[in-house]
């Protein structure tokens, strides 16, 4: 049967050391898991944010290069339309070198300016003005010149990329210049209304990709001159032909017929995802595109991403690890905990034990030496006989306090609080000393304030026997002078103050919680001296804590010693209890 608490408080701890080892899991996993959570959605902005970036960067791109096409294709436009205005009365190849000229693009960019004939063959052009080097080439087979020529041969397709009767070709190796050039077209006609020709206007393809490359997109990253029937004009992308024909996606060539100005990420033209951001060229059937992939502009951001990730792991590996072996010791200490206090508890009822079979015999001793001191007649007989039960006596003291110190460290001593009238219990405990005081010449004074004259509740046994230890040491240890029991209430009106003071040799600092220990009184000398055990004030302590009070000291060498007991007005186990009223007299 006596296993059986043991059992259950065994089982009590294992499951509170689950509970706990729970807790601090999940607690864990908690932290790990917003730790986590914040550093997605961290990098979740920071991707977002990249994006943004790489498309405010692409959108400022193709502005700028949108400006400076447009400006091109307004020289190269101005050109054709004053061509054009003069064409009813005057002769086009006298003037074209001249206004090609003042256009200020001629040659790196407006390669030739020329004018086709109502049949289809070269006329004349800035680089051949009367057409003797051409031999007046057939240019009908064209299509910029056939939308204009056979506008219904050509077919719908073509007649719908005019636009104010201009049309702007695919990029074309030219048969006059052998250069790569962009043609852009006007029809002349006469008074009458009637063709008299085409003025072509032919840009330079190269031009317009060696501008674009100077922007630097990275690798994979290029501006194209693409046309809103979704066929590139000019192109600067690493890795591809300036000259190579590439269509955009349908997705990407809706939207530059649709949108002046717009951006995309979803977009891809050579299989690669793309951040896209496009800008019409004015009025012109064009737009000028600018990209990059989205592995590079998120290649900062990837890297961040690794190392914030490996950062995770490794710091989750730590805290893991630490609540692993935090938890480990934990329980480490609380087996030892655990094994100490069982082997206080056996220390505790071996000492019990042994003053309870240490009792019987002692009390039979100390008996017999009293029935011998008091029936003898020889002197001798009833000295020793005197010597005898004064030493059972002390030992019975000894196995008192012995037992009692067992039943507070095994929390069986029992508590018996009441009201106690402090007056009488001060003049008994004061009075039972005062013979031992008169014998070492000492003054021994007991002082009662009148504010402490209210009733106390607490054990009157427990109390006063911690005031008996701490007078018996207060006289042991003091060779001259006086000893004072004075009580007193607390500051707050909480607490009893009792204090006993003495003019003894005082006490070290560092020996003050020392002397509270059991077994011990400080100093070899002092147990050599004055005898002893050590058990006094531990016992005195222990019983003040029992009481819901404290012991402590205050004290230096040479200066004498003052122990306070405080105890709380209602002891802890009568709160809430009805006092009987107390008649002192």
């Amino acid at each position: 049967m006596d296993r059986i608490p043991v059992i259950k408080r065994w089982q009590s701890k294992v499951g509170a050391e689950a509970a706990y080892s729970t807790t601090a899991y999940l607690f864990t996993a908690c932290i790990l898991l917003a730790t986590w959570l914040a550093s997605a959605a961290l990098l979740h902005w920071q991707w977002q944010e990249t994006l943004d970036a790489e498309v405010r960067e692409n959108t400022t791109t193709a502005l700028t290069l949108r400006e400076y096409t447009q400006h091109i294709l307004d020289s190269a436009d101005n050109a054709m339309r004053r061509l054009q205005a003069g064409m009813p009365t005057d002769d086009v190849c006298q003037d074209i070198v001249r206004i090609t000229n003042e256009t200020g693009i001629a040659p790196h960019i407006l390669t030739q300016l020329s004018f086709i004939g109502p049949d289809g063959r070269f006329r004349c052009s800035n680089l051949d003005p009367d057409g003797s080097r051409s031999r007046n080439v057939d240019l009908m087979d064209r299509a910029h010149v056939r939308v204009h020529l056979l506008p219904a041969a050509a077919g719908a397709p073509l007649a719908g990329m005019l636009h104010d009767g201009l049309f702007i070709s695919h990029a074309l190796e030219g048969r006059v210049s052998g250069t790569w050039t962009i043609q852009m077209t006007r029809r002349v006609e006469s008074r009458d209304g009637s063709t008299r020709g085409v003025l072509v206007a032919s840009l330079k393809q190269s031009h317009f990709s060696d501008v674009y490359r100077s922007a630097k997109l990275g690798p994979r990253g290029g501006v194209i001159l693409a046309g809103l029937d979704g066929v590139v004009r000019a192109r600067a992308i690493e890795g591809g032909s300036p000259e190579a024909d590439m269509l955009l996606p349908g997705a990407l060539a809706r939207l530059l017929g649709a949108q002046q100005d717009g951006a995309t990420t979803s977009v891809s033209f050579d299989d690669l995802p793309r951040i896209v951001a496009y800008s019409r060229v004015g009025d012109y059937p064009l737009a000028v595109v600018s990209s990059t992939t989205q592995g590079n502009a998120l290649a900062t951001w990837r890297t961040t991403r690794n190392a914030i990730i490996v950062l995770e792991a490794l710091l989750s590996l730590v805290v893991v690890g630490f609540v692993v072996l935090f938890l480990s010791s934990i329980r480490r200490l609380a087996r030892s905990e655990a094994q100490a206090q069982s082997a206080s508890r056996a220390k505790s009822d071996f000492l019990a034990a042994m003053s309870h079979e240490l009792r019987t015999p002692l009390t039979s001793i100390r008996g017999f030496a009293e029935l011998m001191e008091l029936r003898s007649k020889d002197p001798l007989v009833r000295e020793q006989s005197a010597l005898i039960r004064q030493g059972a006596e002390h030992l019975n003291a000894l196995l008192t306090e012995i037992l009692d110190l067992a039943k507070v460290e095994a929390g069986s001593m029992p508590t018996h609080p009441e009201p106690v009238a402090l007056p009488v219990l001060v003049h008994e405990v004061a009075e039972l000393f005062r013979v031992s005081a008169v014998v070492k010449s000492l003054q021994l004074e007991a002082r009662l304030l009148p504010e402490a004259e209210q009733p106390l509740v607490t054990d009157r046994l427990r109390l006063k026997q911690i005031l008996n230890n701490l007078l018996s040491n207060a006289i042991k240890f003091t060779a001259q002078g006086r000893v004072e029991l004075a009580v007193e209430p607390d500051a707050d009106g909480r607490q009893m103050l009792f204090h006993v003071t003495d003019t003894g040799p005082g006490i070290a600092p560092e020996l003050h919680e020392v002397i509270f220990e059991k077994f011990s009184q400080g100093n070899a000398r002092v147990s050599y001296q004055h005898g002893g055990t050590g058990l006094g004030l531990s016992l005195s302590r222990a019983l003040a804590t029992l009481l819901g009070g404290t012991l402590t000291v205050q004290s230096s060498p040479g200066e004498g010693a003052r122990f306070t007991l405080a105890l709380p007005l209602q002891a802890p186990h009568a709160e809430g209890q009805q006092l009987r009223q107390l008649s002192v007299p």
